[in-house]
């Protein structure tokens, strides 16, 4: 009886360790040190006060065509008018330990100056992560993608959080690659990363939600 209470017990400590999500440090699992590096600021957990926000920092100003590697500043506190265009997983990516679970991984939200640009070429990204979605969670607030898709896809947003230029997305990026093709997935490597506010924009353009492209 001993012997099979003990065993009962391994048993539940290990479907209790396979349902327990995966804690991932804020580096996640890069070995090079400048990915870890760019992780640790993926992961940052502070929201910008007004006074932090730079209001030259805008949907356009991201768009604007030419090598951009220098343009703006990490860690700039943005609060940008768009439309997005696109919700979706993020996949398995090292800054969340390469998890399999949507739940543990980025949403994406593609974002664009005008909704009737078809083009991924013209958009820009804002990452919410696997951190911040579990914060809103606790505000009663549903970042999942299903959420976040559900509430603000198609429609024109304020999106505020910080800048980061993810150097591992630039040659996907219109901006910064050496080569123009179909492996573009977007106008610059410069994210919204992460996202730490979200709101409907009251005073966005009306007359653009008619002619919505297929993200």
């Amino acid at each position: 009886m001993r012997f099979l209470a003990s065993a009962a017990c391994l048993l539940l400590s290990a479907s209790a360790a396979l349902a327990a999500p995966r804690a991932c440090p804020p580096e996640g699992d890069a070995t090079r040190d400048k990915v870890r590096e760019l992780n640790m600021q993926k992961a940052r957990m502070t929201s910008p006060t007004d006074d932090d926000i730079d209001d030259g920092v805008t949907i356009e100003a991201l768009e604007e065509p030419g090598d951009d590697t220098m343009r703006f500043q990490n860690g700039t506190a943005v609060a940008v008018s768009a439309f997005v265009m696109a919700v979706r997983d993020g996949g398995p990516a090292s800054s969340n330990c390469h998890a399999e679970d949507p739940s543990e991984q980025d949403t994406i939200l593609e974002l664009a100056a005008d909704s009737s640009e078809p083009d991924p070429g013209h958009r820009v990204f804002a990452v919410v992560t696997p951190r911040w979605r579990v914060l809103m969670s606790k505000q009663q607030q549903d970042w999942s993608t299903r959420g976040l898709r559900a509430r603000y896809l198609h429609q024109w947003i304020i999106v505020t959080g910080w800048l980061l230029f993810d150097f591992e997305a630039a040659n996907k990026a219109a901006n910064t690659t050496p080569l123009v093709g179909p492996g573009i997935t977007r106008n610059t490597a410069w994210e919204i990363h992460p996202v730490t506010e979200i709101e409907i924009d009251d005073e966005a353009p009306t007359d653009q939600s008619a002619s919505i492209a297929a993200p």
